[in-house]
């Protein structure tokens, strides 16, 4: 399930990534210059407007027949898709590649940290339904994967911030080296994300190869903090990396309450620099979701739920040592009712 990675200061002409390529771009990027051009030489394109509501299955019926004019302008059937833009441009271009024409090539070229980090990688493609996240979906690598320097130092900070919380979660799951090259660093920018970089990727092939269609439950490690996330990203419209931020400090938290991380381990992430200039506090994440209403109802929506009444969590043993264990769903209601709001 790996895909071939290409990590490259500038953009690739066209002719480079496939023969018949049709790029679908995030419209927003157009208001780069240099972006807007490398756009312009391709002769097909289709421009998107990026967020959750492009993944609508209402939506999907509508840029398939735009799909599928501009490919009969190419008067061939050995097209490649290339999905240019954010996670919600690569969900819904990876998912229109693995069902047209019973599925072509696909490319990533990720514009943002991350999905540059994240979900480029695995092959996993998503659509929404009603309002429910990711409730449709494919396995689906892409073919080739971009990483683009220039491209992804357009983004403002803003996006380093929203990565921040793929970036802790790695390192967490990893441990070892990761850890140790990351864990005492106090400044964090794109020059710094930059490097490590491949190291974040790797990781995640390291868990999809052990389990590429996450049915030995090994994959399932990378929902670390997605739990909880998913519920803030959905209730109050948060950006999705900075959801699992929070998703991250409560999945800490609840591991600590239920004796799974010891005291010593919880002090050692909490003396990490990186850590705690980047880990949303226990104060801002405890207010918050103390004001989430119908949580029990909103973990249940979750893909995660395994029946009415569980749902599998991902706790953290050790850094490097995740365990995912199925707990009803009261219990992470219940955690959450004897948090006590914390006050300046």
């Amino acid at each position: 399930m790996k895909s071939a990675l290409y990590f490259q200061n500038s953009f690739p002409k066209p002719i480079e990534l496939a023969e018949f390529p049709i790029l679908i771009y995030d419209k927003n990027l157009l208001k780069n210059k240099a972006t807007k051009s490398w756009i312009a030489s391709f002769d097909h394109s289709l421009g998107v407007k990026a967020g959750e509501n492009l993944k609508q299955f209402k939506q999907f019926e509508k840029y398939f027949v735009d799909i599928l004019k501009l490919v009969e302008k190419t008067k061939t059937k050995n097209i490649t898709l290339i999905g240019l833009g954010g996670g919600s441009v690569g969900d819904f271009v990876g998912f229109m590649a693995s069902v047209f024409k019973r599925g072509v090539p696909l490319i990533h070229i990720p514009s943002t940290w991350l999905a540059a980090i994240d979900s480029s990688h695995g092959g996993k493609t998503a659509l929404n339904v009603a309002g429910y996240k990711n409730q449709i979906g494919t396995f689906y690598p892409a073919s080739k994967i971009y990483l683009i320097k220039d491209l992804l130092a357009t983004q403002p900070e803003a996006r380093v911030t929203e990565a921040m919380g793929e970036v802790l979660k790695t390192v967490l799951l990893s441990g070892g080296s990761l850890w140790k090259k990351t864990h005492l660093l106090t400044a964090f920018d794109k020059d710094t994300l930059w490097t490590i970089l491949p190291e974040l990727i790797a990781y995640k092939y390291k868990i999809v190869k052990k389990d590429p269609f996450e049915q030995k439950g090994i994959r399932f490690y990378l929902n670390f903090g997605h739990t909880y996330g998913h519920v803030l990203e959905s209730v109050h419209q948060l950006p999705h990396g900075i959801a699992v931020n929070y998703g991250l400090r409560l999945a800490i938290e609840f591991s600590r309450d239920l004796g799974i991380l010891s005291d010593k381990v919880y002090s050692k992430i909490e003396s990490s620099p990186l850590m705690s200039k980047n880990l949303i506090s226990k104060k801002t994440a405890v207010n918050l979701i103390k004001k989430t209403p119908q949580l029990e109802k909103q973990l249940l929506q979750d893909k995660k739920a395994g029946n009415k009444n569980s749902i599998k969590y991902v706790f953290i043993k050790n850094l490097g040592a995740p365990k995912v264990q199925t707990i009803k769903t009261s219990d992470l209601v219940d955690f959450t009712k004897k948090l006590k709001l914390i006050k300046d």
